[in-house]
């Protein structure tokens, strides 16, 4: 008996906007490839395209050709050009929760504004998705998800599923397992050059396949490709096809085929796609081109912990200026997101154009921040000098200042907040500075006058400040005639300590005693060093060679003060330069790579700050962690919780598209045991043996793709193309954390908050000009009483900030439940409720792993939630 389906023939194209090449190249092919298919729509009114289920594209289009941006929207508007939700297609693994949000409001956005938005969340290439992606969807009102990569039947079942994150939400999902082209235009499925033989040996066959994995009546089939251009006469060849083939082929879309799944009973899937069973996910690119990593992980941090906060807290205050650059600072962050860019399987001179774009955005948001502090603090105590605001866009009730420059009168001084109490201050560096000359225009020209005045200008940290969540605090210098407390070094310590641990250098090696416990863990911290064969997609090691490890030490310094110790270490490593031309050992040459590791304690917190002049290639550093027994799992975040993960410890990869290597990804936090958890910033990835938690820092490889790897056998990823700047050569910085004891999610989610990121302050002075962006503008600032200096009067023990997107003239916080736990909503938070798009909605309990988005744009000016 035959096994006829429904096969729903898609058209459509998968637009990388850079990769091996850059933006510039694609928009410029896009101008000739979308003004083709704004001509082959209006021709065809049967004719159907996908844009890739993303705005960005479409933007760029219009922006570039305004002449048929009318043209184009008609289109939109007609649902025959489809766009949207995405802005970008994003790498999921590799950004923080709030630029997945910001990401489809702002595809929502303007894919609405062009006419309509595509209903089905598309992801075709991305490399494998998180297991919270149901949940975002639904914030959104999106109920069905397409994806490709990351799907093993012998885990999920069938390729229609019930998709449940970890809230309980659930959206339909279809996997499309053998990929975005079933039929590509360039061997013969396209209509001009049309070869039933290319649907015989190719396109018949998978589907088979598909019907083994799939007990619905209709099948999806996309046709398209990479940066393909439309068939105009896509109608003629899926009639010709279907005169071919044992099933019924029809046009369709990605929304009608979602149509046709509206009434079935699907199975239910709980977890992530990440298997490469069928497809390459490319497990190890997490850690692939750090550079781009931490330049991002510095822009999200800055706009969502900084310029967001600042931006809310101004505008309930009066001031509210910016939002349009607050737009377009995302949509620069949003480019570099997608899984050829943020991943870092990219040409040099593409990243170089991520890179590029990241700092902008942080420029934006540091401008943003400065801006509004200012009108803020023109307000506030004006008869006072030297007065400075914190900012606090965390969940933490106090928050630390790091490396910060604070200006003052005098050497001696004190900080105190608006009740007298006294600010912790670490005075790191201090400098006598002259006051800066005078410019006079007279009649006989400019007259400079020179000041015999003087100022300091401080290098500071400041510890435990008193600022409320999502608020800011006021605070003062004042004189003192006690001597300021700089780091004392100590020449003859070799340990550092405090009421909640002991760290020394002994033989050399790192100890770590837990005050508490009479834990000690030693070596606390070890270098591990391996080649790297692989290419900017994959990690893979020559044949045999299990690395070599590093835990020898040399102590430099050791600075000793009230509220913060240091211990200062070397080490010079003697790796091999690269491997050799036949790929079968390392170099017989050594280098040396220069390594500094500061360890400071406060309260019961490690931080580690790690400096490596890499001068060797093609080589993978991982640090590692002596967690003190044996792991048998990791707990990793992902939004809104964390997801527990063993080793699959697969031996025979044979059937697999690449070997599934126990690399996995994280957000911010680990925690290998209930009572050890490790904390880091712009890092992606790590993997676990014995007791060692390992992370790893970076690796360096000069090749974009690369055939025949130990880890993945076969032909390259992407274009065989030499990239010299993915070795990284040059100073690479890195910062962790790490904090032992028992802890709940809520309290381990605020304190990596406090970790990741630190407050800001911003001083009203005039001895120092241009010490923060804008401060010498002249600006009008008009008088406002600032009422306001917190967005919540209150956050409930359990609860977590994640973060407030201010876009398009709303204010919507974002909270949630890091707990397996319910919890119940405040009674004075409920009429605020609303989704991610600000849309009001009714709930009462927020559900363990849920998050929750609160509407105050309309909030009175008297009235705090």
């Amino acid at each position: 008996m035959n096994d006829v389906r429904t096969i729903h023939a898609v058209s459509h194209t998968h637009w990388d906007r850079e990769w091996y090449f850059s933006t510039l190249d694609t928009q410029l092919f896009a101008l000739k490839a979308f003004s083709e298919l704004i001509e082959a729509l209006e021709n065809n009114p049967r004719f159907v395209f996908h844009l890739d289920g993303q705005s960005s594209i479409f933007d760029d289009f219009i922006r570039l050709k305004p002449k048929m941006a009318e043209r184009a929207r008609r289109l939109v508007q007609q649902k025959r050009l489809l766009i949207g939700p995405w802005y970008t297609q994003p790498d999921l693994f590799n950004i923080a929760t709030e630029s997945m949000f910001r990401n489809l409001r702002i595809g929502i956005h303007h894919a609405r504004e062009a006419g309509y938005c595509m209903s089905v969340l598309y992801l075709p290439d991305t490399f494998g998705s998180h297991a919270q992606l149901p949940q975002i969807a639904r914030a959104f009102g999106l109920r069905h998800i397409l994806l490709r990569r990351g799907y093993d039947p012998q885990l999920m079942g069938p390729t229609e599923l019930c998709w449940e994150a970890l809230n309980g939400d659930c959206a339909t999902t279809v996997i499309t397992p053998f990929g975005y082209s079933l039929a590509h235009p360039e061997r013969g499925g396209r209509w001009r050059n049309f070869r039933p033989a290319h649907f015989d040996e190719e396109t018949f066959p998978l589907i088979t396949r598909m019907k083994a994995l799939s007990a619905s009546p209709d099948l999806l089939c996309p046709i398209g490709g990479d940066q393909v251009s439309c068939d105009a006469d896509f109608d003629r060849l899926i009639a010709a096809v279907n005169a071919l083939s044992e099933d019924r082929w029809e046009v369709s879309s990605y929304e009608r085929y979602f149509a046709t799944l509206a009434s079935q009973t699907l199975p239910r899937w709980r977890g992530e796609f990440r298997t490469p069973r069928l497809s390459r996910v490319h497990k190890s690119i997490g850690s692939s081109r750090y550079d781009i990593k931490k330049a991002n992980a510095d822009a999200e941090r800055c706009l969502t912990r900084l310029a967001e906060p600042m931006l809310a807290l101004a505008r309930r205050n009066g001031f509210s200026e910016g939002e349009e650059m607050l737009e377009q600072a995302w949509r620069w962050l949003l480019e570099s997101h997608a899984h050829d860019s943020m991943g870092g399987c990219n040409s040099d001179e593409t990243n170089r154009d991520v890179l590029h774009r990241c700092r902008q955005a942080q420029q934006i948001g540091e401008a943003i921040f400065s801006l509004h502090a200012r009108q803020l603090l023109a307000n506030l105590e004006i008869q006072t000098p030297y007065r400075f605001l914190v900012l606090n866009g965390t969940s933490s009730p106090a928050i630390d200042v790091r490396q910060q420059t604070l200006i003052t009168p005098t050497a001696q001084f004190a900080l105190i907040g608006e009740n007298g109490e006294p600010i912790r201050v670490v005075v790191h560096r201090q400098r006598q500075v002259q006051l800066p000359r005078h410019v006079l225009l007279t009649p006989d020209g400019e007259v400079e006058t020179e000041q015999q005045c003087w100022y300091y200008e401080n290098i500071v940290d400041l510890l435990n400040v008193p600022v409320p969540p999502l608020g800011f605090a006021l605070f003062y210098v004042a004189p003192s005639q006690r001597p300021m407390l700089f780091p004392l070094s100590c020449p003859e310590a070799l340990a550092i300590e405090n009421a909640h641990y002991h760290l020394s250098l002994r033989d050399n090696q790192l100890q770590l005693l837990e005050k508490n416990t009479g834990r000690r863990l030693t070596p606390l911290l070890q270098l591990r060093d391996i080649s790297d064969d692989g290419d900017l997609y994959d990690f893979s090691p020559l044949p045999g060679d299990s690395g070599l490890l590093f835990s020898h030490f040399t102590l430099s310094e050791v600075q000793q003060h009230p509220w913060q110790q240091s211990l200062r270490l070397h080490a010079a490593l003697r790796l091999p330069e690269g491997i050799n031309d036949d790929r079968r050992a390392r170099s017989d040459r050594l280098r040396v790579v220069n390594v500094t590791l500061t360890l400071t304690l406060e309260d019961d917190m490690l931080h580690g700050e790690l400096t490596i002049e890499n001068t060797v290639r093609e080589h993978r550093m991982q640090l590692l962690f002596n967690t003190g027994q044996t792991i048998a799992a990791v707990c990793a975040d992902v939004p809104f919780g964390t997801l527990t993960r063993t080793n699959q410890q697969i031996a025979d990869s044979t059937d697999y598209a690449e070997r599934p290597v126990d690399s996995e990804p994280f957000m911010h936090r680990l925690s290998p045991h209930a009572d050890f958890h490790v904390f880091a910033r712009g890092l992606k990835e790590y993997a676990y043996q014995g007791q060692q938690l390992r992370l790893t820092l970076f690796r360096g490889v000069g090749q974009l793709g690369k055939d025949d790897l130990l880890y993945r056998p076969g032909r390259a990823s992407g274009q065989r193309q030499a990239t010299p700047e993915g070795h990284l050569p040059g100073e690479l910085s890195f910062h962790f954390a790490l904090c032992l004891g028992t802890h709940s999610p809520a309290q381990l989610a605020v304190r990596e908050q406090r970790f990741s990121a630190p407050g800001r302050l911003w001083q009203w002075q005039h001895d120092r000009t241009g010490l923060q962006r804008l401060d010498n503008f002249d600006v009008f600032i008009p008088e406002r009483d600032i009422a306001h200096r917190q967005l919540l009067s209150h956050l409930p023990q359990g609860w977590v900030i994640s973060g407030v997107d201010v876009l398009y003239g709303k204010t919507l916080v974002r909270l949630y439940n890091p707990s397996s736990e319910a919890l119940t909503i405040p009674e004075d938070w409920r009429g605020y409720v609303c989704n991610a798009l600000g849309e009001k909605i009714e709930k009462a309990v927020l559900r363990g792993n849920d998050h929750l988005t609160l509407d105050l744009s309309q909030l009175a000016h008297d009235r705090p939630v």
